[in-house]
């Protein structure tokens, strides 16, 4: 799926959000927020395999970013990580005089077990990657480390989690030309293949090679734009390669030079590839590569550069420089925005642009002296919520303005806009303020445009004042809905679980933000039949508002009727381990990476398993991780991720299982059953 990487952290980002889903286990505060926070940032760049946005995230090395980078290029590896799940383990942070930690589970498709068929091409290896069950996919674990300064966490390990996360990917395609095929690197020992030429006579003239034009740079400069008592940075140019600058580096320890955030005569630059050395006692030129305009004379320069001890990440810190005069006689006017105004406060302006062939364009303008971290939530035009674009966080330089896109490449471009509305995020790296929302309600941008909302189409199941879900159809990914927002502000709208003839879909994936006043079709991705005929849907939603958490609440949906005309059945499958009267439990099968079991939920509600004990044949395999949900009155199967024994028979089960619902209508207990005979 298009941009998963992204919609994975932003599920671990609204669960944080929504606060704890599992309220007898999870523990929530600021600090363990920031870490989980900079774990998804630095997850979402290295499954997207964006380079740029590793350089600003923590430490990796020049080596490590052009890998990452080079990755986009494989078809390969993009048919495996553009269905990749991560999540972040909030309970894990840990921090210490060394520093803070958290752990990551990551799963992709397995590819040993996609090539195991003898596949032979990319789009051989495609198909089987599509046809793969997410339940069973690979899971890497990965300890994310972080230094922290100023309340700012910074990645120490970079290469490490790189090389971890990686690393089975390029063993499993070593069949299909291994790492190097995959990143279409050159190979050093490979020598030219040798070409010949015809001799040229004696009597004719040689010719001169041609000669590359010279880049096209602005004047150059030696402007101090920061010092303390150990850096200098000074700004010299601007050619095609980026903006230059050079570093004094006036401490006995060596230090990197990354770019935040940068901006050139007041138009914020977006996209930075900057990780550049500085020896100590030394000085070094550093560049921040990057596209921006060039004029002949630079009037002004902000930004944030951070400075890394690579010895002692708890040395680093940050150097702002905020509208710093290069050449009062430049005389370039500053950038300023040509769009629609949505939405403004003292710090920030966001305007509708355009919509072009990457996305929808907004012009966003920082107001303070601060570098600014800018994210677009939801965004609907012409009442149409857009559900699959990609947006990442991107920094504003002081007193600047930047083009922030939302990354989506379903536009219809011919389509006349006449209303936008959506909701932006924004936060200050240093803390200076609060991370908080700007939205925008269903702003005009063309009044001569007559403005049609989508057809909303199907049986509606759910309905209150502030939102409506209607169910459509089946489709090969799952059940269509309609989600419409009926409020001024952007909400979150997340299914718990979904069932349809009284089965419940594992591993469900929905969550999403909806714009004001917008109407949105979504999938509820999973493994389901689509040729049955539907006559029950049931299931649950969280509906959330950013903006005031404890009014976040749970929507159960009790098997709605669609079609009376359909008989549905379902049974458990199974060796019945444990029953009372919100469930019945029952021992399914050992599979290679867990155990399985039906839950037959008989309750009208959502019900959330957690395992808590699980043993086989007297043994607890190693790795047990189980935090599912079983729609109302349905069968759904729950499975223990784990290293079980597949070689032996299992005879004898005990399971220690938490039961309870998000909202108390089932307050926690624990399902026990000890030494139940199987078979």
């Amino acid at each position: 799926m298009k941009g998963l990487a992204k919609k994975a952290v932003c599920l671990v980002m609204s669960l944080v959000m929504i606060g704890s889903l599992v309220g007898c286990s999870k523990k929530s505060d600021k600090s363990s927020d920031e870490v989980v926070s900079a774990a998804s940032d630095v997850m979402d760049a290295l499954i997207a395999r964006n380079g740029k946005k590793l350089s600003k995230a923590g430490d990796f090395s020049d080596e490590t970013i052009a890998l990452i980078d080079s990755l986009k290029e494989s078809d390969a590896v993009s048919a495996i990580m553009d269905k990749a799940k991560c999540e972040v383990d909030a309970e894990s942070v840990k921090e210490s005089k060394k520093g803070t930690s958290v752990k990551v589970a990551v799963t992709y498709p397995d590819v040993a077990a996609a090539l195991a068929d003898g596949v032979a091409s990319e789009e051989d290896l495609k198909e089987a990657i599509d046809a793969q069950k997410e339940k069973e996919y690979s899971k890497v674990d990965l300890t994310l480390e972080f230094s922290k300064e100023d309340d700012a966490y910074t990645l120490t390990n970079g290469d490490d989690v790189a090389g971890d996360l990686y690393a089975s990917v390029f063993s499993a395609l070593e069949g299909m030309g291994g790492e190097k095929s995959v990143v279409t690197e050159k190979d050093p020992t490979d020598t030219e293949p040798t070409v010949t030429t015809d001799t040229v006579p004696t009597d004719t003239e040689p010719t001169t090679p041609p000669t590359e034009p010279p880049a096209a740079s602005s004047a150059t400069y030696d402007v101090v734009v920061f010092s303390d008592d150990k850096t200098v940075i000074h700004f010299n140019k601007v050619d095609s390669e980026g903006v230059h600058f050079t570093v004094e580096n006036l401490s006995d320890r060596d230090i990197k030079i990354q770019a935040s955030s940068l901006s050139v005569d007041g138009l914020s630059i977006i996209n930075i590839i900057m990780s550049d050395d500085v020896p100590a006692g030394g000085s070094a030129e550093v560049i921040a590569k990057c596209e921006t305009p060039i004029y002949e004379k630079i009037g002004t320069v902000s930004g944030r550069l951070r400075v890394i001890d690579s010895n002692d990440y708890s040395n680093s810190y940050d150097a702002h420089f905020d509208t710093v005069v290069i050449d009062d006689t430049a005389g370039v006017e500053p950038a300023a925005p040509t769009g629609t105004l949505l939405a403004e406060d003292e710090n920030l302006q966001v305007y509708f642009k355009e919509i072009t062939s990457e996305g929808v364009v907004f012009e966003m303008v920082n107001l303070t002296a601060l570098d600014i971290q800018t994210l677009i939530n939801s965004v609907a035009i012409n009442g149409r919520n857009l559900a699959d674009f990609d947006s990442y966080y991107e920094d504003l330089a002081p007193h600047s303005m930047g083009e922030i896109v939302a990354q989506c490449k379903d536009l219809d471009l011919s389509e006349a806009v006449g209303t936008v509305s959506g909701q932006f995020d924004f936060s200050e790296p240093d803390r200076s303020f609060d991370e908080y929302r700007l939205t925008a309600n269903t702003t005009i941008i063309d009044d001569t445009v007559t403005v049609t909302p989508p057809e909303v189409q199907g049986t509606t199941i759910y309905e209150d004042e502030n939102v409506r879900i209607t169910f459509e159809k089946l489709s090969d990914k799952g059940p269509l809905y309609f989600v419409e927002n009926l409020t001024d502000y952007d909400l979150i709208v997340q299914a718990e679980s979904l069932s349809v003839n009284m089965r419940g879909i594992y591993d469900v994936f929905l969550s999403m933000h909806t714009a004001p006043h917008s109407v949105c079709e979504v999938v509820g991705k999973g493994d389901i039949d689509a040729s049955q005929q539907v006559g029950m849907v049931g299931g649950a939603f969280i509906i959330a508002n950013p903006d005031d958490r404890k009014s976040n609440y749970m929507v159960h949906l009790d098997n709605v009727v669609v079609d009376g005309s359909v008989t549905v059945e379902t049974a458990p499958e199974g060796t019945l381990v444990y029953e009372d009267e919100n469930v019945r439990i029952y021992f399914k099968e050992v599979r290679e990476k867990g155990v399985a079991f039906d839950v037959e939920n008989l309750t009208p509600y959502n019900l959330t398993m957690q395992d808590h004990d699980l043993q086989l044949n007297g043994v607890e395999p190693d790795g047990t991780l189980m935090s599912d949900d079983v729609a109302p009155h349905s069968v759904s199967e729950i499975f223990v991720k784990c290293k079980p024994d597949t070689s032996v028979t299992v005879t004898e089960v005990t399971i220690d299982f938490s039961v309870f619902t998000w909202d108390d209508k089932v307050k926690t207990y624990h399902a026990i059953a000890e030494n139940v005979a199987i078979g």
